[in-house]
């Protein structure tokens, strides 16, 4: 017998390898949900316990951060059961749009996939990469608006407050400039009108709350960017290729900046409160 044509009889009854299989799916999962028409379905499931969940994990999002990196340290010093206690407890709150993305990629995009070992640890931090790139949405969102509207660097709300309560108190000063509007103007353009703590702070407390409002939105526009850009295809191929054993493990690294981006906004505010 041709030992060519046996090859080719055993490789059309051989099973398809389930990994390459999910590869070639991604770009489908990928235009179904990550649209803006499919990811406007998905945030559906946002509109309920989300809009608690979603700004708590936000606040939460640099303790998860400092749980992950102290983890690697406590295996080094021989505290191996602490290590292992942080691992099995994660700061941030399953939401039900990240258990709705996570039940779609485990039965659409990995159903031949789902005996595989780590499955939920691997989804669990994809859900909170996609997590990471709303925060970070939201971060250039206010970099952008502080910088047309004040001429400012605002990276975060605790930046882009101050500026917000500033306006307000030159805008309130100069209505009640005893000489009128107009002298008032250039008046508190030598002179700025400062804004007083109380109300410097309400801002903050009001515009923290938006920005977690925000985010927990924030992929309606980040999801069809990303798709276009061809971001969320790689992060879904780098997920399956951990899954494979091609790599140590699914490491995203967009927590991490969102984190460095926390930090810029935390440092922008704590200078210019210095500076005033």
């Amino acid at each position: 017998m041709d030992p060519i044509a046996t090859a080719e009889a055993l490789s059309d009854i051989a099973p398809p390898d389930p990994f390459e299989a999910a590869r070639e799916n991604v770009e489908g999962f990928v235009a179904r949900h990550f649209s803006l028409r499919g990811t406007l379905r998905l945030h559906r499931a946002a509109l309920g316990w989300d809009l608690l969940r979603a700004p708590a994990n936000v606040a939460l999002a640099p303790l998860q951060i400092l749980s992950r990196l102290a983890q690697p340290l406590l295996r080094a010093v021989g505290l191996r059961g602490a290590a292992a206690w942080l691992a099995k407890r994660p700061l941030v709150l399953r939401t039900a749009l990240s258990a709705r993305i996570s039940a779609l990629i485990r039965t659409e995009l990995l159903a031949p996939l789902s005996d595989v070992e780590a499955l939920e640890a691997h989804l669990a931090a994809y859900s909170e990469s996609r997590g990471a790139m709303a925060e970070l949405t939201t971060q250039i969102g206010t970099l952008g608006t502080g910088a047309v509207l004040f001429k400012s660097l605002t990276p975060g709300m605790l930046s882009f407050a101050p500026a917000v309560a500033l306006g307000f108190a030159q805008s309130a000063a100069i209505a009640a400039f005893p000489l009128g509007a107009a002298l008032g103007s250039g008046w508190y353009a030598l002179f700025p009108a400062s804004a007083p703590g109380g109300l410097t702070l309400g801002v903050m407390l009001g515009f923290a709350a938006l920005g977690a409002l925000l985010t927990t939105f924030a992929g309606v526009v980040a999801d069809p960017v990303q798709t276009a850009l061809g971001l969320h295809q790689r992060r879904l191929r780098r997920l399956i290729g951990a899954l494979e054993g091609r790599a140590k493990g699914f490491s995203p690294k967009e927590p991490y900046i969102a984190r460095i981006g926390d930090a810029a906004d935390l440092a922008t505010t704590v200078a210019r409160a210095f500076r005033s």
